[in-house]
């Protein structure tokens, strides 16, 4: 398996929260935040699947071995702020 990752940038004027499964882990991303996820990835099929739920919530269904998956939120380890939220 390779390594490799994936970012999501959140653009919008307010948070968004990008849900990462099967764990599930979930991040609020402020505006001009950036959640890069690292892991093994399958070498078959699609690295990543990505279901949105509406205009500020997103699933993230990695493929491979995802187990010991790196999370950084602009370039910091961010596992610790999974279910973290300012707003509800």
């Amino acid at each position: 398996m390779a390594q490799t990752q994936h970012s999501f940038v959140n653009r919008k004027e307010g948070p968004i929260y990008v849900s990462v499964e099967p764990c599930p882990e979930c991040f609020e991303l402020e505006p001009g935040d950036r959640l890069t996820l690292i892991w093994d990835a399958s070498e078959n099929g699609d690295a990543i699947t990505i279901d949105f739920i509406n205009d500020h919530e997103l699933v993230a269904w990695p493929n491979g071995e995802t187990h010991q998956m790196q999370y950084l939120i602009n370039g910091e380890e961010a596992e610790d702020r999974s279910w973290t939220f300012k707003h509800r």
